[in-house]
C-alpha cells in the first residue's frame, strides 16, 4: 500500500462533469458510500475520493478522459467480489473507483458455435438463468466464490472454475477495450465485424488479448466467450483420502489421469480445515478459540462431521459410453487409496429429498450418517459440489470466510468485506509433482502454526502439469494481534515462495509491489508498454505491479 493522505471529496467542478456523463444517480460521493467501496477483508486498506458506475463503453470512455484532465487516477472493477485479493481498494488514497455492474447486458449467444457475448457486469447467476431460461443447450463455467461475481472480471484476473472450461482467459475470445486516452478498439481482428473475432483466439499479428489481463492498459467493456455444450452425460465425484500416506500415489495418478485427458476439470483437492470452514465456525465448537486448531481437536471434529483429512472433487462428462469409462478408470487408478463416490443427474433428486427427509428426522438422520459414512453437514454439500461442476453458481462456499467471525454467519446476501470478514488469500502455482508439492505445503504449514492461524490449502488444477495451491488465511478482524499476525504471515509465506522459486497464479493488492522483484527486465518491459498505452498514468497506477 501507499502512503495514507486525508481523503478529500472531488471538487465540485469534476463531479458536475462527471455527473453530465452518468447522471446523478451513478455518481457517489458521500462518506458512507465512500466506506462502502473501500472495504475489502484484507488488513490493507485504502479510501476512495468517489465512485462512478458508466452504463456503456461510450461512458466509460468520457470518464477516463475527464479524469485525465484533473489528474485523477481510475481503478475499474467489474463488481468488486474478489474478497482476499482486493475488491474495488487503489494502492492509494483518493481514486476514482469505476464499477462496471451497470453494464450487464448478455449481447448475443451463439448456439451452434457454443459462444457468447457479454459485458463486464453479467454475474455468474445472471449468465446461468438468462442461458437456462432461453433453453440454450450450453454451460457456463463459474468458480466456488460468489454467484454475484463477475464473469469477465474473473477471467481477466486469469480465475479457475471447476468444469473442462475452468480456464476462463482460456475461454475468452474477442475484446472490446477503451484505452487510457479514451479510444475504443477490437482486440483479436483486424477488420471491424470480423465473422471470427470470437471463435478465433488468435486474430492475425502479435496477440494483443493478454496485454489486458491482470494489468492496467485499458479497461474491457465487451468480450467473447466460450460455452460448453451440455454433454449427454455427466457425474460429479467425491473422492475421500483417509490415509495421508497415500497422497504422493493419489497426487500421482491424478497427474496420469489428467495427462491422458481421463480427468479434464480443474479438480479441486482441500486438506479437512477447508472442509471445516464450510460445516461451522470456531466460535460454535468447543475448542480453544485462540491459536491454530491442536491435533487431537481438529481430529474430534473430523469425527464428529465425518470428513476426511483430504478431500477431491471433480466431473467427468460425454456420452454415457465415455461417462461408463471414465468411471472405470478412475476406480481402476484411485479406488486403493480412498473412497470414490459418483453422483449422476439421476441420483441427485433422491440425495436431496434423503437430505431433507434426515433434517426433519434424528432417527432417520442416524440411519443416513451410517449408510453415508458421514454427517449429515456433509452430506448436503454433495448437492452444492454437483451443480457448482455444471456450471450452476451458489453462495454455500462462500461461508468458509465467516469461519473467525464472532456472530453467525448469514444464511443469505453472504458479503465478507461488509461484515468485517478477515481472509487474505495467497495464491501460488507449482509444478503438479510431489517433490514440489508437499515439501513446500509442510513449510507453508508450520509458517501457518507459528502464527496462530489453522492451514487452509486447496490444491486447484491449473493444467496437468501445474497445479494452484490456494491458501487462505482467515483472521478475526477485530482482533489487533490476530489482523498484525495476518501481514507477518502473508509476507513471509511470499518469501518462501521467491527463496523456492515459485510464482503466484493471480496477486493481492498486498503484493504487486514485490510481483517483478526478481525480473527488473519484464518490470521495464510492462513500463515501457504502460508509458505508450497510458502515458498520464491514468488507468490504476501500479496494478499488478504495472506503472510507467
Amino acid at each position: 500500500m501507499g502512503t495514507r493522505v486525508e481523503t478529500r471529496p472531488i471538487d465540485q467542478a469534476l463531479a458536475s462533469e462527471l455527473q453530465a456523463i452518468v447522471g446523478d444517480d451513478h455518481l457517489c460521493t458521500n462518506s458512507d458510500d465512500l466506506d462502502r467501496y473501500s472495504r475489502c477483508t484484507i488488513p490493507w486498506q485504502s479510501r476512495c475520493a468517489a465512485v462512478v458506475f458508466p452504463g456503456s463503453a461510450e461512458e466509460v470512455a468520457a470518464v477516463v478522459k475527464i479524469a485525465a484532465r484533473h489528474r485523477m487516477p481510475v481503478w475499474p472493477s467489474s463488481k468488486g467480489r474478489n474478497w482476499g485479493y482486493g475488491t474495488t481498494l487503489a494502492i492509494d488514497d483518493g481514486a476514482l473507483v469505476m464499477i462496471l455492474e451497470r453494464m450487464n447486458r448478455v449481447l448475443e449467444v451463439n448456439e451452434e458455435l457454443a459462444y457468447a457475448v457479454i459485458e463486464p457486469g453479467v454475474t455468474y447467476e445472471q449468465f446461468n438463468a438468462h442461458l437456462r431460461s432461453k433453453g440454450y443447450p450450453l454451460w457456463i463455467d463459474c468458480t466456488d466464490g460468489s454467484g454475484q461475481g463477475s464473469v469477465i472480471g474473473n477471467a481477466l484476473e486469469r480465475g479457475i472454475g471447476e468444469t473442462p472450461y475452468g480456464d476462463h482467459f482460456g475461454n475468452l475470445c474477442g475484446l472490446q477495450v477503451v484505452l487510457a486516452d479514451g479510444e475504443l478498439v477490437h482486440i483479436g481482428g483486424a477488420v471491424q465485424g470480423l465473422k471470427t473475432w470470437h471463435t478465433h483466439k488468435w486474430g492475425v499479428g502479435p496477440y494483443l488479448e493478454g496485454l489486458f489481463t491482470q494489468s492496467n492498459l485499458g479497461i474491457v467493456t465487451r468480450a467473447g466467450i466460450w460455452l460448453m455444450p451440455r454433454p449427454e452425460c455427466y457425474n460429479s465425484f467425491v473422492y475421500e483420502i483417509r490415509d495421508e500416506r497415500h497422497l504422493p500415489k493419489v497426487l500421482d495418478a491424478f497427474r496420469r489421469l489428467a495427462l491422458t485427458g481421463v480427468v479434464n476439470t480443474k479438480l479441486h483437492m482441500i486438506n479437512d480445515f477447508v472442509s471445516m470452514t464450510i460445516l461451522t465456525q470456531r466460535v460454535s465448537e468447543q475448542v480453544p478459540q485462540d491459536g491454530p486448531l491442536r491435533d487431537a481437536d481438529l481430529a474430534a471434529l473430523r469425527k464428529k462431521y465425518g470428513v476426511s483429512p483430504w478431500n477431491c472433487a471433480g466431473g467427468i462428462y460425454g456420452t454415457r459410453g465415455q461417462v461408463r469409462l471414465q468411471r472405470s478408470l478412475l476406480r481402476a487408478a484411485l479406488a486403493p487409496y480412498g473412497r470414490l463416490i459418483f453422483i449422476s443427474d439421476r441420483l441427485l433428486p433422491f440425495l436431496e429429498g434423503l437430505i431433507e427427509r434426515a433434517w426433519k428426522s434424528d432417527f432417520f438422520r442416524r440411519l443416513v450418517e451410517i449408510g453415508a459414512r458421514t454427517s449429515l453437514p456433509v452430506l448436503e454439500s454433495a448437492p452444492y459440489v454437483h451443480k457448482i461442476l455444471q456450471g450452476i453458481p451458489t453462495e454455500y462456499f462462500v461461508k468458509h470466510a465467516y469461519y473467525r467471525y464472532r456472530r453467525p454467519r448469514p444464511a443469505q446476501d453472504v458479503q465478507p468485506a461488509r461484515d468485517r470478514c478477515g481472509l487474505i488469500w495467497f495464491a501460488p502455482i507449482l509444478p503438479f509433482t510431489n517433490d514440489h508439492v508437499w515439501p513446500f505445503l509442510e513449510a507453508c504449514k508450520q509458517r501457518f502454526a507459528a502464527h496462530g492461524f489453522d492451514f487452509y490449502v486447496a490444491m486447484l488444477l491449473m493444467n496437468p502439469r501445474s497445479v494452484v495451491c490456494l491458501m487462505a488465511v482467515i483472521y478475526d478482524r477485530e482482533d489487533a494481534d490476530e489482523t498484525a499476525h495476518s501481514q507477518q504471515l502473508y509476507d513471509e509465506l511470499l518469501a518462501l515462495m521467491r527463496e523456492r522459486q515459485f510464482q503466484q497464479y493471480r496477486a493481492g493488492l498486498q503484493s504487486w509491489g514485490e510481483l517483478f522483484k526478481d525480473a527488473p527486465e519484464m518490470q521495464h518491459l510492462n513500463a515501457r508498454i504502460k508509458a505508450a498505452l497510458d502515458p498520464d498514468n491514468v488507468l490504476a497506477p501500479g496494478h499488478y505491479g504495472v506503472d510507467r
